[in-house]
């Protein structure tokens, strides 16, 4: 049986990630989005549904407007998260309701970094599902491959540079917002999503993505009426 998180606080530690499906699927509570490790809940602010979903800085794909939001923590050079890609995008092209949030969180370091930084640049040309998609098309191995892609996604290459470094900043603190967020959940690595109230901590296959993201809609449905 699934538990609300606002209804196991005062649970052990492995009560509080008892799953809604064999994939360790946890169900979230109320408004706020309980951090699933008690050690980080204590060392980190509040997160809140406004911050996860709709950070301005996180580009968003799929309905803007949508009633379904699905956020997912991923890194470029993460297999799972690439295997994770097409079934996502078939996910958002087929559900008009669906608002999709790309959570940037380069685990691997190095050329992950570059290439989400490069790929959050893109979203100020308008090219963010283009370069999403082209860094998926193929391995990222250096920063050569990352370059490529941006090439593939019809990136503009002097604004993308100017824009890599004069917005710095602004990239730092996407980046920063993300990690906190991934650390304060308790998140070990990627992917990850949050689809409605429901926090999966691993990949899923289209079967029981499709069944979380049901099971999601109905609960959705439940609160609003």
């Amino acid at each position: 049986m699934t538990e609300r998180i606002d209804d196991a606080r005062n649970a052990r530690p492995d009560m509080r990630r008892r799953g809604l499906i064999a994939t360790g699927a946890v169900l979230l509570g109320g408004g706020t989005l309980l951090p699933a490790a008690p050690a980080a809940a204590a060392a980190s602010p509040a997160l809140t549904r406004e911050a996860i979903f709709f950070d301005p800085a996180a580009p968003v794909l799929g309905n803007p407007k949508g009633t379904l939001p699905i956020a997912e923590f991923f890194d470029y050079r993460c297999p799972y998260c690439r295997g994770m890609h097409p079934l996502l995008q078939r996910l958002i092209a087929g559900s008009p309701d669906t608002r999709f949030v790309a959570k940037q969180w380069p685990i691997f370091g190095g050329v992950s970094i570059l290439a989400a930084r490069v790929a959050l640049a893109a979203a100020w040309q308008g090219r963010f599902a283009a370069m999403n998609d082209a860094l998926f098309a193929a391995p990222v191995t250096d920063d050569a491959s990352v370059m490529q892609a941006a090439r593939k996604a019809g990136l503009d290459p002097a604004r993308l540079a100017r824009d890599l470094k004069t917005r710095a900043a602004e990239l730092d603190r996407a980046l920063g917002t993300v990690a906190m967020q991934a650390n304060a959940l308790g998140l070990q690595g990627t992917p990850a999503l949050i689809i409605g109230n429901y926090l999966i901590p691993g990949a899923l296959d289209e079967k029981n993505l499709a069944r979380v993201v049901r099971d999601a809609r109905s609960q959705l449905a439940r609160q609003s009426g």
